[in-house]
């Protein structure tokens, strides 16, 4: 997908799979092992098509795609130095903003 709002929508409108049941719910939590997969119908929608043509990306360890199934594994919970936020993140600063 092109922007994070547009992954969201893809997820809103069901054309996501967890472990072969539907997801229209773009905050769903997996668990490890857990597999995400485009809908077989939707694989053929040009956004898919476009963001398939449009280049590998960067998977980081914790996770298992496969680019021609469209499908990606959960297979650890990552790290804190492993996920990339946009801005430096203190958690102890948000442990602390909602214990009061």
């Amino acid at each position: 997908m092109p922007t994070v709002f547009a992954a969201r929508q893809f997820v809103n409108h069901g054309h996501v799979t967890v472990n072969g049941r539907r997801v229209n719910i773009p905050s769903y939590l997996v668990k490890v092992d857990d597999v995400v997969e485009v809908k077989a119908a939707s694989k053929q929608l040009a956004i898919v098509i476009e963001a398939a043509a449009s280049g590998e990306r960067d998977v980081p360890d914790f996770l298992e795609v496969d680019h021609n199934k469209m499908t990606a594994k959960y297979v650890r919970v990552p790290a804190l130095t492993e996920v990339p936020y946009p801005v430096h993140m203190e958690p102890n600063l948000v442990v602390e903003f909602y214990s009061r």
